[in-house]
């Protein structure tokens, strides 16, 4: 049966930048896509020193980058986590893009927004492969401000020619890449800094000649080459000190609609407490690298069920990634899950329609994070079922050991439930229960935020740019096989 869940992106229209950057506001809509699986993977590098291809540092959440001092144990675990996070995306593919701006005068590109990466990759205008044909390209003789950049280890040193330039090879879940770096403007908003980042001068067909993106734009914390790689890093070291083009605070977050027809955002340089029902709960990076945190316990309707313990001091660690559309975890751990929460050994059932299922919690620093049926089950009904019986899919995907302890991933299903914010500097993350609409109508405090977006795309404001998603559910079979047609919050998006 082929089936469908709410698909939310980023994407941005020229009007977005046009008027709105002088104000220090800007808003932008954005679309998404379930054409292609991206999960960038560790990629390789020819090392100065050696002129041998190694792989150096890390790249994305899932399929971090080995270094030459690695052990083939940790080889073979960021390999399998690769894998664990390409398979979530090959059965719920739900990707994130919108529009960045580069160089000297500004050359716009599509990319994913990705919290497990922490590159910014462009396809190059020297780039001969048909899937960069497809595509915006970043044409260097065109920017005043670009430079060449010859080693990653000196991100800030030009390269003596285009022959003495450092290869890196980016491998996805169906495909791969071959780049080189680059040093230039990087906007996103009205917010701009000089930042590195990696233009590909080769590209499989598969994933990149029928994507609707360009490129991707990584926000892990610390999975660069350096942190001159790191594009929310470099925008973020002037927060708070004022002035144009300067964020309010060191911060994004991300706001994800329940349902496909609600509102959806990302915002750089600040985040809305009318966002929120509750408070924002913080809580410290538990290892660097990812936004990586640790929790003490899961639970089902409220009640431990003790998963955590076997870990030790160490605990749980979770990962928030807008790159999973699943909430992945331990084999043994996410079957125990799955038998509590009614669903036995898989992770399709068929249900009665008055069947309620429990709650789902995450104990966080002491605060239990509750999440709703609804947020990690999707529930259909097929005219083939007898009378009263649906068809239930739990968002939950087991996976084998991973070689790096407890590493449960919450992807899209948590995002939805929470609102999040990311602190650059404090290396923390906050997380709030989401405001979401009442029984198919905005609440009041929606209405008051599209008031507060509003006003403020009229007056000047400074230090935040605001990032509309629009979300998209394309034409096809729904989660019972019948044709639905397409929907999207796409009016909503008009009104900001």
């Amino acid at each position: 049966m082929k089936y469908f869940v709410a698909l939310l992106a980023l994407v941005a229209t020229a009007d977005g930048l046009r008027s709105k950057q002088s104000l220090g506001y800007t808003t932008i809509r954005l679309k998404a896509t379930m054409q292609s699986v991206f999960a960038p993977t560790p990629p390789a590098s020819r090392s100065p020193k050696t002129g041998t291809n190694d792989r150096s540092r890390h790249l994305s959440l899932l399929g971090l980058r080995r270094n030459t001092h690695a052990s083939a144990h940790a080889s073979d675990s960021r390999n399998r986590l690769a894998s664990m996070r390409e398979q979530a995306q090959r059965l719920h593919a739900l990707q994130y893009y919108g529009e960045v701006f580069v160089g000297t005068p500004p050359q716009r590109f599509q990319v994913i927004f990705d919290t497990g990466s922490g590159h910014l990759m462009l396809p190059s205008a020297a780039c001969d492969s048909k899937a960069c044909k497809t595509h915006r390209v970043f044409a260097k003789e065109n920017s005043s401000t670009a430079i060449s950049i010859g080693w990653a280890d000196d991100p800030l040193v030009p390269a003596k020619s285009e022959y003495d330039r450092d290869t890196t090879v980016i491998n996805f879940a169906m495909g791969d890449a071959v780049g080189k770096y680059a040093r230039d403007h990087v906007c996103l908003g009205n917010t701009c800094g000089m930042a590195d980042f990696v233009e590909m001068t080769e590209e499989s067909d598969n994933p990149f000649a029928d994507a609707e993106w360009d490129g991707v734009l990584g926000l892990a914390q610390s999975l660069s080459d350096d942190s001159e790689f790191n594009i929310m890093t470099v925008l973020a070291r002037n927060a708070g000190k004022g002035g144009p083009g300067h964020l309010n605070k060191p911060v994004f977050a991300f706001y994800l609609g329940q349902d496909v027809m609600d509102e959806a955002e990302i915002t750089f340089g600040d985040y809305h407490e009318q966002r929120m029902l509750t408070p924002l709960h913080w809580v410290n990076v538990s290892q660097e690298g990812y936004w990586q945190f640790q929790f003490s316990d899961i639970t089902v309707d409220g009640k431990a069920t003790g998963i955590c313990k076997k870990y030790g001091e160490r605990m749980c660690q979770g990962v928030l990634d807008t790159g999973s559309s699943l909430l992945m975890g331990p084999q043994g751990d996410l079957d125990l899950l799955l038998k509590l929460i009614s669903f036995n050994d898989a992770t399709h059932m068929e249900c009665t329609q008055s069947h309620k299922f429990p709650k789902l919690g995450f104990l966080v620093g002491g605060k239990l994070l509750e999440m709703n049926p609804d947020d990690y089950i999707d529930r259909a009904h097929n005219p083939e079922n007898k009378a009263g019986m649906d068809n239930c899919w739990a968002h939950l995907m087991p996976v084998g050991d991973t070689g790096r302890g407890a590493i449960f991933v919450l992807g899209m299903p948590f995002l939805r439930a929470f609102y999040t914010v990311y602190d650059v500097h404090a290396k923390r993350i906050g997380i709030a229960k989401a405001r979401h609409r009442v029984a198919g109508r905005a609440t009041s405090a929606g209405h008051q935020l599209r008031g507060v977006l509003a006003k403020n795309a009229t007056r000047s404001t400074s230090g935040a740019a605001e990032v509309k998603l629009v979300s998209l559910r394309p034409a096809g079979d729904d989660l019972a096989g019948k044709d639905q047609k397409r929907l999207s919050n796409d009016h909503m998006a008009d009104h900001v």
